[in-house]
């Protein structure tokens, strides 16, 4: 076998071997992204550190750098009105609960146009029990790629998207592996 075989062999083994790695860390079968665009503009986030909130209004305490440095963090990007988004509140309490200790965070987006006039009653109601706040000016929405609701992000200790646009039940699979890494 000539030099050059092997040479294209092994370049071409070590491409394949690669491919995954770029493909998203986790299935795209998790998330809401049925539309080739939707998945592009989540892709281009997932990687890079996560973008800024342009919120106001916050309830249950705000959230400062400090307060999220070194610690996996889930955003849920939702609306006001989206039976889903309500349906999860619960779920994200608990898996607060759940994890806290270990290094979660929650924090909670209301990014739709429509709704934003009743969002603190609206998470009164349905007994939000983490950071949430309003995004008035939709700003968040468009830095997050919202497409829909809800819009989940999940961001790792070192501050950098690792999924976005899951589906509320694989969140937590999400975060144990998440939390399962070194915080450094």
């Amino acid at each position: 076998m000539s030099a050059k075989k092997l040479f294209l062999i092994a370049f071409s083994s070590l491409v394949c071997s690669l491919l995954p790695v770029f493909a998203g860390e986790f299935p795209d079968s998790w998330t809401w992204d049925d539309k080739p665009g939707q998945r592009a503009s989540h892709a281009a986030l997932e990687g890079k550190p996560m973008p800024a909130f342009h919120v106001s209004d916050w309830i249950n305490g705000g959230i400062t750098t400090a307060d999220i440095k070194g610690k996996v963090i889930v955003v849920d990007l939702y609306a006001t009105w989206c039976g889903p988004c309500m349906r999860a509140i619960p779920h994200n309490n608990e898996l607060l609960k759940k994890y806290k200790d270990k290094g979660l965070v929650v924090i909670g987006v209301c990014t739709s146009k429509d709704g934003q006039e009743v969002f603190a009653a609206n998470a009164r109601q349905h007994g939000i029990l983490y950071p949430a706040a309003r995004d008035p000016e939709l700003k968040t929405e468009k830095a997050w790629a919202v497409h829909y609701y809800p819009t989940y992000a999940i961001i790792d200790r070192k501050g950098i998207v690792r999924a976005i646009g899951l589906q509320p039940e694989y969140v937590e699979k999400v975060v144990q592996k998440l939390l399962a890494e070194p915080a450094s």
